[in-house]
């Protein structure tokens, strides 16, 4: 499982994981009350940690432990006992909001983080400022914050992570890896950046370097789940679909409930044909799930099995189910995200009017939420770039292209890397439907390349245009590429489909 400086995905768009900071040397924590507290990192290259308990810093350091192996229920366990021990503890509320399992959680940890920001050092500071303005969805400010943490710690390994996953997002990744490299030349044993090298390696298409930087990773946690996750979802990437279970079960044998390596199995298992052995890994990870969130991710791992074995009205239901646990605990962000999927599944099937319906009702739930001003104002953007596409399946061109129109001008001037790049999206699939292949396959050229859907079409505007060997390399990369991302099950058997035709 990748641990990028992000939104969490399909079911809390507002949780941002983020890292914790370098541990203080032995003077640092001898020294860190006494003076100005924001003075005390100028002596150092790593981040000192500040807090007057002991009680907080022992379970600030087993919540960071944790959380490097990408046990974020467990942590935020230690994080909260970090800050019950220490409430003035700024970063262990930064790593409670980093940990967060709903909305309500996320802001209310970040709000805490920002209120003691004073009595944190500087190195802290720019943690938690840069973390603000990433809630904020300014990522101009996010890098500038970012620049000048790695300037002042230029040996904190956290910190050069922590800059390595921003870029990593806006999928810079030649310049993440050498932050990376950057993080583990400062600290060997810094076991997170060998496994976001690892991601980033595999997104430039360097597969050797990638299993190099996993295999470092295992060295470096052998006792860990997650290494063996990762290494076994580039093997599930590459096709090697057998090797790929045998490494996720490896995982789940090391942590019973780690949810990323049932999703792998299960995965692997439709991408096999057997939809029951994924069906029962399925009901597995559900039965091991220990909060409302990792019930929600099972089912939400149902549904996409669902839809693989060719079953949408079964994958609706269990989004249905899904939207009622939501509708108990109250928890709009989940339910916006949930109907925004629904959308998806409908508009795939081309039911414009059911897909707009759930569209309308994610934008009435995220407004409801207790998500900040940044997160609706994004929300108000997503529905748009949503409703366009709603036009275009409706056949509503003038309607598709006034809509296409107003998204760009939303993200342009507000939206972040991923929403500059939906903007090509749109008018690539606008211009597709206005057989302007061409532009078509220009624009869908600059947009998201991991997700299914751009790359499907993008191919099928090649296949057009004659260019019958790109279209086959891009529809091939649709089929087996990019396995996980919430698109693929609907995409991949149009993309078989089509691949059957071009051989003919």
């Amino acid at each position: 499982m990748r641990y990028v400086l992000s939104l969490r995905g399909l079911l809390i768009a507002s949780i941002l994981m983020l890292t914790a900071c370098g541990q203080s040397t032995e003077q640092a924590r001898q020294a860190e009350h006494a003076g100005d507290p924001a003075a005390k990192d100028s002596q150092h290259t790593t981040i000192t940690i500040t807090t007057a308990s002991e009680k907080a810093r022992s379970h600030y350091k087993a919540g960071q432990k944790l959380l490097d192996g990408l046990h974020f229920t467990d942590a935020n366990a230690e994080f909260k006992a970090a800050v019950e021990a220490d409430p003035e503890f700024a970063m262990g509320h930064l790593m409670v909001a980093s940990t967060a399992l709903s909305n309500s959680e996320f802001f209310a940890a970040l709000r805490r983080a920002e209120q003691t920001i004073d009595s944190a050092t500087e190195g802290e500071q720019l943690w938690i400022r840069s973390a603000l303005a990433q809630a904020a969805n300014d990522p101009g400010l996010q890098e500038d914050i970012l620049e000048e943490l790695v300037e002042k710690f230029p040996n904190d390994p956290r910190s050069l992570f922590r800059y390595g996953n921003f870029l990593n997002g806006q999928q810079d990744f030649e310049s993440a890896i050498e932050l990376y490299n950057r993080a583990v030349t400062a600290d060997p044993k810094f076991a997170p950046a060998y496994n976001a090298m690892g991601y980033a390696f595999r997104s430039i298409e360097n597969l050797e370097a990638a299993a190099g930087a996993f295999e470092s990773y295992v060295e470096a946690s052998p006792n860990e789940a997650n290494p063996l996750d990762s290494y076994a979802e580039l093997l599930l990437e590459q096709g090697d679909l057998d090797s790929a279970i045998k490494n996720y079960r490896k995982a789940i044998a090391i942590e019973p409930n780690f949810p990323s390596a049932y999703t792998g199995i299960l995965i692997a298992q439709s991408l096999q044909g057997n939809s029951d052995a994924a069906m029962a890994t399925a009901n597995q990870m559900l039965s091991v799930a220990r909060n409302f969130a990792e019930r929600q991710g099972a089912l939400f791992r149902t549904a996409t099995v669902n839809i693989m074995a060719g079953d949408n009205e079964a994958a609706v239901k269990n989004c249905e189910t899904m939207a009622a646990n939501a509708t108990e605990e109250g928890n709009h962000a989940a339910l916006g995200n949930i109907h925004e999927y629904m959308g998806d599944i409908h508009l795939h099937a081309n039911d414009a009017q059911r897909a707009a319906e759930h569209f309308d009702l994610a934008l009435d739930h995220r407004y409801r939420s207790d998500s900040n001003d940044a997160a609706k104002a994004a929300a108000e953007r997503a529905h748009v770039y949503k409703m366009a596409l709603v036009a275009m399946v409706a056949d509503e061109i003038d309607t598709a292209a006034n809509l296409t129109a107003e998204y760009t001008a939303a993200a342009e001037a507000r939206g972040n890397a991923f929403e500059k790049r939906r903007i090509h999206a749109l008018k690539g699939f606008l211009a597709m439907v206005q057989d302007d292949m061409e532009l078509g396959a220009k624009h869908l050229s600059r947009a998201n390349q991991f997700n299914p859907a751009v790359v499907y079409w993008r191919g099928v505007a090649e296949a057009e245009l004659g260019n019958t060997d790109k279209a086959v390399d891009l529809i091939t990369r649709t089929a087996t590429r990019n396995v996980l991302h919430p698109q693929f099950p609907m995409m991949q058997d149009e993309a078989l489909t089509m691949l059957e035709k071009l051989a003919t």
